[in-house]
């Protein structure tokens, strides 16, 4: 994707794709580390918007198969999915920006917690831009391509940060998991709050 110019858009898309999914060591340990974020973030856009939207489509389809079994509301069910479905598409890319910016500071700084971040920011997103849009298109498998874009891009995001931050792995998988273990943890400690709010005032 960075040599587009050279190879042409369509080509380095297709490449870069390639090389994320089948060599992720190869891909990240070659990947430069800085020269702005404008390109990864496109490719991220394109990558995670076509997969995102095939399979709001698939969704779509599968739903309105079913609903036609109920003549009396499929239209109105048809109608109100539909508008959803053009929402979505809408609004996807800019929701697949906001949440790649997000996702990239709190893997930066949880690599910076466990003195991994050997490299800026700058890295760290372009790791992550580059294995949304690569993962984002096998959400086109049907049924189970959400779970395997989902464990790919998580064992992409491991092997990249640790290869693009030239740091050992166990500290690039920790930074991956920190932040869904401190909101699994604060998910759970909330729980607890309210089940012994809810307890006391039962008694």
């Amino acid at each position: 994707m960075e040599h587009r110019q050279e190879r042409g858009f369509f080509n380095a898309f297709i490449e870069t794709l390639s090389m994320v999914l089948t060599r992720p060591a190869e891909a990240f340990s070659v990947m430069k580390r800085e020269g702005g974020l404008g390109e990864p973030l496109i490719y991220a856009l394109i990558g995670g918007s076509v997969g995102g939207i095939v399979s709001a489509l698939f969704s779509l389809g599968f739903q309105s198969i079913g609903l036609f079994a109920d003549k009396n509301n499929s239209l109105a069910a048809m109608t109100g999915i539909g508008i959803g479905s053009v929402a979505m598409i809408i609004l996807l890319p800019l929701f697949l920006a906001i949440f790649l910016f997000i996702w990239s500071a709190l893997a930066h700084l949880c690599l910076m917690i466990v003195g991994g971040a050997n490299q800026p920011f700058e890295t760290t997103f372009r790791v992550l831009a580059f294995t949304q849009g690569s993962t984002g298109p096998l959400q086109i498998i049907p049924l189970c391509g959400g779970l395997i874009a989902g464990v790919w891009a998580i064992v992409c995001y491991c092997i990249g940060l640790a290869r693009a931050h030239e740091t050992d792995t166990g500290r690039a998988v920790l930074a991956v998991f920190l932040p869904l273990i401190v909101c699994c943890g604060g998910g759970v400690l909330i729980a607890f709050m309210f089940m012994g709010a809810w307890t006391a005032s039962h008694h």
